[in-house]
C-alpha cells in the first residue's frame, strides 16, 4: 500500500488566474473534506495467494488558500485498508506545498505514518533558475537539479485549464511536486470534451457547476508502464468534486461531502 502516498499529491495546487476564452476566471480559496471508499467494481487480478485490499474507507481534506502572491496547500489523508486476510493498515498522510505565482519557487513537505509509525518524511524546496534546482533539507541535506523543462504544479494546472472545453485534449508533461524527491513524474493529460453538471447538494452557489473529466496517468521518469492513473472531474475555478485513484491492485473513489468558500482578501 506504499504506493498510495506517492501520487496523490498532484492536485495540491489549483492556482490560475488568468483569462480563458477572454474572461477573468478567478480560482477560488475553499476548504473541501472527500469520502474515501474502495471501487468495488473493478476486477481484482489473481495474486496467487497474496492478499488482496478488501476494504477501504476513510477521508481526504484539503485547503487551499491565496496567499497573494503564492497558494498554499494542506492536505491529509487518513485511509483504514482491510486485506482478505483481515489484517487492518492505517495510512495517515500529511502534505503541503506553497509556490509562487509565477512558479519561480516552492517549498513542499510530506509526512507519511501507517499504523502510527513514521515511514516517510520530506522537506524541501525547489527553485526555477537556468535549470530547476532542487534542495532536501529532511531526511537528508541533497542538492540536484532538472533540466527546465520540468513543471511545478501551478504550471501544469495553467495547461489544463486552459484546455478545459477545447479541441487540444491530449498532451503530455514532466511535474516536480516533492513526494518523490529525486524524481520527476511523466504525465499524460485526456481531457473529456464534454462538460458535465454536478447535481451534488454540496455544490454551494459561488462554483461554477460546469466540470469537466481529467484523466491522466502517472510514469516515473523513463517507465513505459504507468504506476498509477487518475481521474478527476474539474472546473475552471479549480474546483474538484471526484478523484478516482485507479493503481495495479485495488482503486479508490473519493467524493466530496463537504466545501467551504473562502473569501480573497488580495486585490
Amino acid at each position: 500500500m506504499n504506493k498510495l502516498y506517492y501520487f496523490f499529491l498532484f492536485f495540491a495546487l489549483l492556482i490560475f488566474n488568468e483569462s480563458v476564452y477572454g474572461k477573468k476566471k478567478e480560482l477560488l480559496s475553499y476548504q473541501s473534506v472527500y469520502e474515501i471508499s474502495l471501487d468495488n467494481s473493478k476486477e481484482r487480478k489473481n495474486t496467487f495467494g497474496k492478499p488482496v485490499i478488501k476494504e477501504a474507507n476513510g477521508e481526504l481534506l484539503m485547503d487551499w488558500f491565496n496567499n497573494c502572491n503564492s497558494w498554499s496547500s494542506n492536505q491529509r489523508m487518513f485511509v483504514n485498508f482491510i486485506n482478505s486476510s483481515g489484517v487492518g493498515t492505517v495510512t495517515d498522510i500529511n502534505y503541503s506545498l506553497t509556490e509562487k505565482n509565477n512558479s519561480t519557487s516552492m517549498d513542499f513537505a510530506l509526512q507519511v505514518k501507517e499504523n502510527n509509525l513514521l515511514v516517510q518524511r520530506v522537506n524541501g524546496r525547489a527553485e526555477r533558475k537556468k535549470n530547476i534546482n532542487i534542495q532536501l533539507f529532511d531526511p537528508d541535506e541533497k542538492k540536484f537539479a532538472f533540466n527546465n523543462d520540468v513543471l511545478f504544479p501551478h504550471q501544469h494546472l495553467k495547461l489544463i485549464i486552459d484546455k478545459l472545453g477545447t479541441e487540444k485534449n491530449i498532451f503530455s508533461h514532466k511535474l516536480y511536486e516533492g513526494s518523490l524527491p529525486e524524481k520527476y513524474l511523466n504525465i499524460s493529460t485526456f481531457i473529456s470534451q464534454e462538460s458535465v453538471i454536478n447535481k451534488s447538494k454540496f455544490i454551494p452557489k459561488e462554483i461554477d457547476n460546469v466540470f469537466w473529466d481529467v484523466r491522466m496517468a502517472y510514469y516515473e521518469e523513463k517507465k513505459q508502464v504507468p504506476e498509477m492513473e487518475l481521474t478527476l472531474k474539474l472546473n475552471r475555478q479549480g474546483v474538484i468534486t471526484f478523484y478516482k485513484y485507479d493503481y495495479p491492485d485495488y482503486s479508490l473513489i473519493m467524493k466530496l461531502k463537504k466545501i467551504i468558500i473562502s473569501p480573497s482578501n488580495c486585490n
